[in-house]
């Protein structure tokens, strides 16, 4: 608030030095100039203002300004300087940058309120709360009482116990009999007892407690900007130590530092050799947990296994514009999307290698594993271990640093990588299957078009490539001609009411399929119907209420126990009678039957 009223000083300033020359003009031309009046604010009125007032100010000030001027509104306004257009220019954008910053506020606190509405819950429950202290508060006074009596009863029970003893003394050791009988019985009593409550006890740990009832959002917090950027640099630097960790990794295997990597790669090797592997390692680790205990009792000690070169930073500014607010958060989600596009990517690569999706990986993999389990049955664990220790230390310090080093020879002889790229993903799996099914009902074309359709294929237009990107169809089932653009029609469920039973969309006749386009995208809704699985093709009115012939045309499909409709059909006979030609030049069946008379 500070910075706008000072921002209304100085704009007041510039006032008063252009209202000169404005009036001058003014009294040249004849015209009378009305003088904006701008409120100014003593620095110390504005110290004893409150919070509340602060913000019931700006909500006004937000709800009086309503829309800032467009620049129509703009444009039509008379400017006798250009300074002044400047000058007003720039308290505007300020002014919309505040309003921006009010509003966020403004969404901030309503999330605060919503949060705040569930106190009568929670008042509600504090009086349950109470109410069941206090009836805990009176069994344990119960509970108390029955033990004092308890006690109370215990002692009598001693105090008799030693007059029996001295009775018994004097009566003689037939008493003595039946007292130790009774001692025996008391004793199996008590032991009963004790295993009753511990079972009891037991029983109790196995009982459902009651599920408290949850205060918070089940969605969790809004979306905030400053929670936003917290998380993500809170993620960033408990992520940095393993990041960097992997990063030595790399670097330790690509030998960006050779002696280094030399030093490790001949102890890696040695302890293979000698098999004490397991030991160096454990011995890694319990140096690792030693130096940060050394750390924390207040030593200064820099050593790590891999040493990486930190980035320098610019420093943070405190106050974000709104603009760069939502940088930051469109960058966030960018870097996620694609994360999580390439981690997707490796888990359905992965389910392709296990499903036999790409059977010569599938194969590899399947022999390597049998392999494997051959050698572990013949060979004893040590020499197994030995073995692979020794095949792993070749491959990751010399094999992968000659991959990296020359990617033509990684290209050419790495199998592994080779076959990783092959792996289809899902989508790309679904769009080879769906080619591989097309293909089985293309008709085979005339032996003089070949070269002609070799020809037409390398010179193939826009349109037909978007035609057959989005029915998954090769480059030489293009349209027929006179099918460019398809045919409006309609398709038409007799099942489904009126309303939803018509769907919009175009016809296209190929040399091998029939398709239906209802979206512009490829998808389940656009259908391809094989000219070799249709049954019948007849002419149809699919409603007795219409007129005329119908202007629709009936298409039995193998597999389908409903027929296709295609109705509102313009110049349906010649769309039929194209049809019935395609079937015959292709020598199917269903185009030597004659449509019923209509």
């Amino acid at each position: 608030m500070s910075s706008f009223r000072n921002l209304r000083q100085r704009f007041n300033k510039d006032r008063d030095d252009q209202q000169k020359v404005i009036s001058k003009s003014g009294q040249e031309h004849g015209t009378l100039i009305e003088e904006e009046v701008f409120e100014v604010i003593e620095d110390g009125e504005t110290r004893q203002r409150t919070e509340k007032e602060q913000q019931c100010q700006l909500c006004d000030e937000t709800q009086s300004c309503g829309s800032l001027p467009t620049e129509e509104l703009l444009s039509t306004v008379s400017w006798s300087s250009p300074e002044e257009k400047k000058i007003f220019e720039e308290q505007l954008n300020q002014l919309q940058e505040q309003l921006m910053i009010v509003m966020i506020e403004n969404q901030t606190l309503k999330s605060e309120l919503n949060a705040n509405g569930n106190r009568r819950e929670i008042e509600k429950l504090k009086c349950e709360l109470t109410c069941e202290q206090q009836k805990c508060e009176a069994l344990k006074k119960k509970l108390e009482q029955v033990m004092k009596q308890k006690r109370a009863h215990v002692s009598q029970n001693l105090s008799s116990k030693n007059k029996n003893l001295v009775d018994a003394q004097i009566a003689g050791p037939s008493q003595t009999v039946t007292q130790d009988q009774n001692q025996t019985k008391r004793f199996y009593e008590v032991v009963f007892e004790y295993l009753l409550s511990v079972c009891y006890n037991f029983l109790d740990d196995f009982t459902e407690e009651v599920e408290e009832t949850r205060t918070k959002d089940s969605e969790g917090d809004p979306l905030a900007v400053k929670t936003l950027k917290e998380n993500v640099k809170r993620f960033g630097t408990e992520a940095k130590p393993y990041l960097n960790t992997l990063k030595g990794i790399y670097d330790l295997k690509a030998w960006k530092a050779a002696p280094y990597t030399l030093i490790v790669f001949v102890v890696y090797m040695y302890s293979v050799w000698q098999g004490w592997f397991l030991p160096v390692l454990l011995f890694c680790f319990t140096l690792r947990l030693f130096i940060n205990y050394l750390k924390y009792r207040g030593w200064n000690i820099h050593f790590n296994f891999f040493e990486t070169v930190e980035e320098t930073k610019d420093a943070d500014d405190k106050d974000l514009s709104v603009s760069d607010k939502l940088n930051i958060v469109m960058q966030v989600a960018r870097n996620v999307q694609n994360i999580l596009g390439e981690v997707a990517d490796c888990l359905e690569k992965i389910k392709s290698l296990l499903t036999w999706r790409h059977p010569q990986a599938s194969q590899k993999l399947l022999s390597m594993t049998f392999v494997a389990f051959i050698t572990s049955c013949l060979l004893p664990t040590n020499y197994l271990f030995f073995y692979a220790g020794l095949g792993l230390g070749i491959k990751f310090f010399i094999i992968d640093y000659i991959y990296n080093r020359f990617p033509r020879v990684r290209r050419k002889y790495d199998s592994t990588y080779q076959l990783w790229a092959e792996l289809p993903t899902d989508l790309e799996f679904e769009k080879k299957f769906i080619k591989s099914e097309i293909d089985k009902y293309i008709l085979p074309h005339d032996e003089d078009k070949e070269e002609i359709i070799e020809t037409k294929s390398e010179q193939v237009s826009i349109d037909d490539k978007t035609f057959c990107e989005l029915f998954s169809l090769p480059e030489t089932e293009c349209p027929l001609q006179g099918w460019h653009g398809g045919k409006r029609c309609i398709l038409i469920n007799k099942d489904k009411s009126l309303t939803a039973a018509f769907k919009n969309g175009r016809l296209y006749l190929t040399h091998s399929f029939l398709c239906f386009e209802r979206t512009k995208v490829p998808s389940i809704k656009n259908i391809v119907i094989p000219l070799t699985d249709i049954l019948k093709l007849e002419k149809a009115k699919p409603f007795s209420w219409m007129p005329g012939g119908g202007m629709a045309i009936e298409i039995g499909v193998a597999g389908n126990d409903k027929p296709y409709i295609f109705g509102a059909i313009l110049n349906r006979d010649e769309v039929y009678d194209s049809l019935i030609m395609a079937g015959k030049k292709a020598g199917l069946t269903w185009s030597r039957c004659p449509s019923p008379a209509e």
